[in-house]
C-alpha cells in the first residue's frame, strides 16, 4: 500500500469516528417522537435517556487521555468501536428503561473516547503538510453525521405519519416502535466499518517511540510518508524525546512548567470560547429561535435544515483552506463572521422585544440569514480549528491527559451554556443571549489574533520547541 493510499484509508476510518460522534448527537431528537410512545418512561427517565450521552462522554473524555497513554491510540479506537456496537445492540433490543439507559450511556462513553483519540491519533500520525486537512476531516464527518441523523429521522418520521392516516392503533404503535429502533440500528453498519478499519491502521508512531519501540515507530511513519521525510521527522522525534528525558524525571511532565502550562491554557481557552459562541444551544433550539423570529413552524423546520446544510458545506471549505491559509487566519475570519451575525441577530430580536418591529416573515428571513452566516463562520473557523488546537498545541508528554482535561473544560462550559439558555431567554429575551455570545466571540477573535501561534506546516516537535524557548 502506497503512502497516499494508506493516508486516505487513515482519513476515512478516522472520519467514520467523527460520523458516529455526530450521529450520536443528532439521532435522539427524532427518536424521542416515538420512543416514549412504545416504552413506558417517566419524565425523569426520558431526561436521563437524553442526558446519558453527555454524562458518559464527560466521564470517558477525561479517562480516555490516560487510557490512550496506557493501552495506545489504536487499541482505544478499537475499544471505542466495540463499545459503540454494543450500545446500538442494547438500545435496539431494549424493552424498558434499564437497557435503554445503559445503551445510551455506552454511546456517550464511546463518543468521549472518539473525541479524544481520533484528533490525538491524527495529529501524531499524519504528515505536517496535511495534518490540518486530516483533522478537519473529522469535523466534516461529524457534521455529516448530524445531517445524516436528521435525514434518517425525517425518513422514518414521514413513513409513520403517512401510516397514521389509515392504520389501526396497534399497527401504528408497531410502526412507531420499529421506527425509533431502525433509527438507532442504522448506525450499526458504519460502526462495524469503523471497528474493522481501526484494526487495519498502525499505532501512533509517537506513542511507539515513547514506549521504546523505535523501529516500529519508524515503520509507522513510513506508511504515510516518503523515505526522506520519514527519516527527517523520525530524527526530530528522537531529539525531542531525548530533550524531554534529559530535563529529568518527576517535574519533567508537570503541567506547571511554562512549556506545558502555556499551550495547555491556550488550548483550553480555544475549547472554552468555542462553546461560548453558542453553537450547541443554537443547534439544539434552531427551530424555536426561527419561530421566535417570525417564521411558522413548518417554515422554521425547513430553514433549520438549510442552516444545518450550510454547516456541512462550509466545514468542507475550511478543510480545503486550513493547510493553505493557516489556523490563525481561519479563526479570525470565522470568529469575525460569527460576531457580526450574532450582533445583527441581537439587534433584530431587540427590535421585536421592544415593539419597534413585529415578528414576521421579514424578521424571520433576516435571522435565518444571520444564522447561516453564523454557521458559515463557525464551520470555517472554530469548527475546523478547535480539534487542531486541542491536538497540535499540547506537548507530546502531556498530550493525552491535556486533551482529556481540555475536553472536560469544553463540555463543562457547553453544559453551563445549555443550562442558562432558557432562563436567560425567559428573563431577558433572545437579544440578551445573542449579545452575550457576540461578546464572547469578540474575545475569541482577540485570542486568535494576538495569542495563538500559527502551527501550519510545522511538525509537532517544532510547535513544542516554540513554546519551550
Amino acid at each position: 500500500m502506497t503512502p497516499r493510499t494508506y493516508t486516505i484509508l487513515l482519513l476515512f476510518i478516522s472520519g467514520l469516528g467523527g460520523f458516529l460522534y455526530g450521529y450520536d448527537i443528532g439521532i435522539i431528537g427524532a427518536a424521542l417522537l416515538y420512543l416514549n410512545k412504545t416504552i413506558a418512561l417517566t419524565v425523569a427517565q426520558e431526561s436521563f435517556v437524553v442526558a446519558a450521552v453527555l454524562a458518559g462522554g464527560t466521564v470517558s473524555s477525561l479517562a480516555a487521555g490516560a487510557l490512550a497513554d496506557y493501552i495506545g491510540r489504536k487499541r482505544l479506537m478499537v475499544a471505542a468501536a466495540v463499545v459503540f456496537v454494543i450500545s446500538v445492540v442494547l438500545i435496539v433490543v431494549a424493552r424498558d428503561f434499564g437497557p435503554l439507559f445503559a445503551g445510551r450511556t455506552l454511546q456517550g462513553l464511546s463518543a468521549g473516547m472518539i473525541a479524544v483519540v481520533i484528533p490525538l491519533y491524527l495529529a501524531e500520525s499524519l504528515p505536517a503538510a496535511i495534518r490540518g486537512r486530516g483533522t478537519a476531516a473529522f469535523q466534516l464527518f461529524l457534521t455529516i453525521g448530524i445531517l445524516a441523523s436528521m435525514a434518517v429521522g425525517r425518513h422514518y418520521t414521514a413513513e409513520v405519519e403517512a401510516l397514521a392516516v389509515t392504520a389501526a392503533p396497534a399497527a401504528l404503535t408497531a410502526a412507531q416502535d420499529g421506527a425509533w429502533r431502525a433509527m438507532f440500528l442504522s448506525a450499526l453498519w458504519p460502526g462495524l466499518v469503523f471497528l474493522a478499519g481501526s484494526l487495519l491502521v498502525t499505532e501512533s508512531p509517537r506513542w511507539l517511540l515513547r514506549r521504546g519501540r523505535a523501529e516500529e515507530a519508524r515503520a509507522a511513519l513510513a506508511r504515510s510518508r516518503p523515505a526522506n521525510e520519514t527519516e527527517r521527522e523520525f530524527a526530530e522525534m528522537q531529539v525531542a524525546q531525548a530533550a524531554a528525558a534529559g530535563s529529568g524525571n518527576g517535574a519533567a511532565g508537570s503541567l506547571w512548567q511554562r512549556r506545558y502550562l502555556v499551550p495547555f491554557l491556550l488550548a483550553c481557552m480555544v475549547l472554552g470560547l468555542t462553546q461560548t459562541t453558542g453553537i450547541n444551544s443554537i443547534l439544539q433550539f434552531l427551530v424555536v429561535i426561527l419561530q421566535q423570529a417570525g417564521l411558522g413552524a413548518a417554515e422554521a423546520a425547513a430553514q433549520a435544515t438549510w442552516v444545518t446544510a450550510v454547516n456541512v458545506a462550509f466545514t468542507a471549505v475550511g478543510l480545503v483552506l486550513v493547510d493553505r491559509i493557516g489556523r490563525k487566519a481561519l479563526l479570525k475570519l470565522g470568529t469575525g463572521g460569527i460576531a457580526v451575525a450574532l450582533l445583527v441577530g441581537a439587534g433584530v430580536f431587540w427590535r421585536i422585544q421592544s415593539g419597534v418591529a413585529p415578528a414576521g416573515p421579514a424578521t424571520g428571513l433576516v435571522v435565518t440569514v444571520c444564522l447561516m452566516l453564523f454557521m458559515a463562520g463557525f464551520a470555517t473557523g472554530p469548527g475546523v480549528c478547535v480539534w487542531l488546537a486541542l491536538s497540535e498545541l499540547m506537548p507530546t508528554r502531556i498530550r493525552s491527559l491535556g486533551m482529556g482535561l481540555g475536553l472536560l473544560v469544553n463540555q463543562g462550559i457547553s453544559t453551563a451554556i445549555a443550562a442558562m439558555f432558557l432562563p436567560v431567554v425567559k428573563s431577558h429575551g433572545y437579544a440578551a443571549m445573542f449579545a452575550f455570545w457576540a461578546g464572547c466571540t469578540i474575545a475569541y477573535f482577540l485570542v486568535a489574533a494576538f495569542w495563538l501561534p500559527e502551527t501550519k506546516g510545522r511538525t509537532l516537535e517544532e510547535i513544542e520547541a516554540g513554546f519551550a524557548k
